[in-house]
């Protein structure tokens, strides 16, 4: 069958039920894939935690399908791919079966373990697409196993990224190459068989990808890959022109660069206008001198992920279509578009998190604005933000050595969502199909023996619907010859960093905890290199998702019902909900004093309706130049003045609900602000910052 039915440069109409075929029939292939690298992996980050993805892009390098893995890795590989046609195009060229690796920073790897190799799809001698993937490495080299090195002054102390290079020739591995790229890595065993199984994913693809020419031609192959970003993107923007216009921020924080205790701020403001979106995070700390940096591409990447996950519900995963729509405004120099030499090891968990976290926060408050009811469903609070992640190094009792990172602390708990609660232990919104590794899987690979899994109670953001609970961890050494290194790794473990919306609470701080064999308990800082003692138990407590809504609205029954099953507890059904277990009129009585507590005065009643106007948020209408509140009508005052002006403000510790508050120094830098409607004491919002920090104007409308 000949290979080209309709002349090369013309893309024939594409029947509808056709397109729906190969539409499908592309995801197909690119599961395949991911299958081809599980099936060689031989490491658990990839066969049990999911931590890779892979995607089919055009020929010009915009991706067009991506898997439901970790979608920083797949948003990055676009990027990558731009930069080899750019940069190796001309000269020295581009052929059939060549694949190119790297897990340089600067061009689009999120952190130096993520190693990513691209090829192009050649049909005879046109190019007709790409592919790639990317996974996550135990170790990639640098002065520490893991490759996540606490304390670097620059990325010459950290690994040293691997720049874009050609691994594989005309079909053939160079092994040369391949020597230079598993001569860095202390885990070379396992960088070997990720690579094998990442060139045999390539190569599935551009199998699958001319079996489809043969059969229905290379136009009609090519024109669905671009179809579907034109019609991803007609159905985004589509989306968008639906919202109000307007501006809404927010303002992320990250504490310990590795070497000071020194807090960075990753600023928001995300304007839509029309059928377009501007993400302005030039408002940034400057940059680190390592570790939690990201570069701009992988900022971009992340604030890509983010839209796709909150704003593209019920659309296709399909990459490009979101990247056309959105425009991203960065500062050279600070933490989110760093400068060489600045260090990234550590950037996926930290400024990239935080990147993550603002663009959902900010499209939850867009959706919040908006009198659609069926828009209202997609509000969502921030999952877990970062993890205490820890790698470990040393050597079994019978000598042999090894090196892992350990992905307990990834199950934090998730965002809730207007109407319902957030699910327990359900990981980062940009990450849907992660997993943490098996208790068995981590014993059978590492010197080490589980004492328990299970969920944290009162982890997760209070709220009309709470943020769901993480999960807490503890293993003793065990197989082990003699003192094991630790290197943990984490932000807010000072502040609460899983924002909740629309008047909902941060979920808990995460942490890890040391219990040493002589009973003495440690907690350490957010980074720190360490070490682990023959009967030495660590833990690692997971942080939960924030929560949506006023707490002392949620439906006491639901609250019981958390208690029963062991997500919250009785002091924090108080504490957090204003509830008396087993008492309807004392928690009456309870949040009736707790509503005259955060105004010093008896709320006013609720009306029948709220007032017409403009829908700002939840709470609040713009009606003749004034803000009402739309619970109980007050006039908070004029809209030429900031709307958190005119709130009631109370301002309390970030240690008011954490466990472990006298342990984590630094902390107390932080605050809780809290405002309310002054009239009916309805909770509007809720924000973390530092102590000094101005209050944040979250929302404002544009003229329509």
């Amino acid at each position: 069958m000949s290979s080209d039915r309709h002349a090369p440069g013309t893309t024939p109409p594409l029947d509808a039920a056709l397109f729906e075929v190969l539409r499908n029939r592309l995801w197909a292939i690119n599961d395949e894939a991911v299958d081809a690298i599980v099936a060689v992996s031989g490491s658990p980050i990839a066969t049990e935690g999911n931590d890779f993805n892979s995607g089919i892009l055009t020929a010009g390098g915009e991706v067009a399908l991506a898997g439901p893995y970790v979608l920083v890795h797949a948003a990055a590989l676009g990027q990558v791919v731009r930069y080899v046609i750019e940069q190796f195009g001309d000269d020295p060229g581009i052929g059939s079966g060549d694949m190119f690796i790297t897990n340089d920073t600067y061009v689009g790897a999120p952190h130096q373990p993520d190693v990513m190799v691209v090829a192009p799809v050649f049909r005879e001698d046109r190019l007709i697409a790409w592919c790639g993937s990317c996974v996550h490495q135990n170790d990639v080299g640098g002065p520490v196993p893991g490759s996540i090195t606490v304390g670097a002054t620059s990325i010459y102390e950290e690994a040293v990224p691997m720049a874009p290079t050609r691994i594989v020739e005309g079909g053939e591995l160079l092994a040369d190459v391949e020597q230079e790229y598993l001569g860095r890595s202390r885990t070379p065993e396992l960088n070997r068989l990720d690579l094998l199984g990442q060139i045999e994913a390539n190569r599935v693809v551009a199998r699958r990808l001319n079996g489809l020419c043969d059969r229905y031609g290379t136009e009609t192959v090519t024109g669905v890959l671009e179809g579907l970003i034109d019609r991803t993107e007609a159905a985004v923007r589509a989306r968008l022109a639906s919202l109000p216009d307007g501006r809404w921020r927010h303002r992320g924080l990250v504490e310990h660069d590795g070497i000071d205790d020194l807090v960075y701020e990753i600023g928001l403001t995300m304007t839509k206008r029309g059928d377009s979106l501007h993400l302005d995070f030039t408002d940034a700390s400057p940059q680190a001198p390592a570790l939690i940096n990201t570069s701009r591409a992988i900022t971009s990447s992340y604030a890509m992920a983010a839209v796709m996950t909150v704003l593209g519900y019920g659309l296709p995963w399909t990459p490009a279509g979101f990247w056309r729509v959105m425009e991203v405004d960065t500062t050279p120099g600070t933490v989110v578009d760093c400068l060489w030499p600045a260090g990234m090891s550590m950037g996926v968990t930290a400024a990239g998190q935080e990147v993550r976290t603002a663009v959902n926060v900010c499209l939850s408050r867009m959706f919040d604005a908006s009198d659609d009811p069926d828009v209202h469903s997609q509000i969502l609070a921030s999952c877990v933000s970062g993890s205490f992640t820890q790698t470990i190094s040393g050597a079994f009792d019978d000598g042999r050595d090894f090196s892992a990172m350990l992905l307990d602390g990834l199950p934090g708990g998730s965002g809730a969502r207007w109407g319902g609660d957030g699910s327990d232990t359900g990981g980062y919104l940009t990450s849907p199909a992660g997993l943490c590794t098996n208790i068995e899987t981590n014993e059978q690979h590492y010197p080490v023996l589980y004492r328990y899994r299970r969920e944290r109670p009162d982890s997760g953001g209070p709220g009309q619907w709470r943020g769901g609970v993480g999960v807490e961890h503890a293993y003793q050494l065990h197989r082990a010859a003699g003192t094991v290194t630790s290197t943990v790794f984490a932000h807010g473990q000072q502040p609460p960093t899983a924002a909740g919306v629309v008047g909902g609470e941060p979920g808990m701080q995460h942490t890890g905890v040391y219990e040493r064999s002589d009973g003495a308990m440690e907690v350490p800082p957010p980074k720190q290199v360490g070490e682990l003692a023959l009967g030495d138990v660590y833990a690692n407590l997971c942080g939960g998702g924030g929560g949506v809504g006023d707490p002392l609205d949620r439906d006491p029954i639901a609250v019981e019902h958390d208690m029963a099953e062991g997500l919250v507890t009785e002091a924090g059904a108080a504490r957090d909900f204003g509830v008396v277990i087993g008492d309807e009129a004392a928690t009456e009585e309870l949040r009736a004093s707790r509503r005259q507590e955060r105004i010093g005065r008896e709320p006013a009643p609720p009306l029948e309706s709220p007032p017409a106007g403009r829908r700002l948020s939840s709470t609040v209408v713009l009606a003749d130049g004034h803000y009402l509140c739309r619970r109980c009508g007050h006039d908070h005052g004029p809209t030429t003045e900031p709307l958190v002006s005119l709130l009631t403000v109370s301002r309390s510790s970030v240690d008011e609900r954490t466990p472990w508050p006298s342990a984590r120094p630094g902390a107390g830098r932080f605050e809780i602000r809290r405002l309310y409607c002054p009239a009916c004491a309805v909770q509007v919002d809720v924000q973390v910052a530092l102590a000094d920090a101005p209050l944040l104007e979250t929302a404002e409308l544009l003229d329509n």
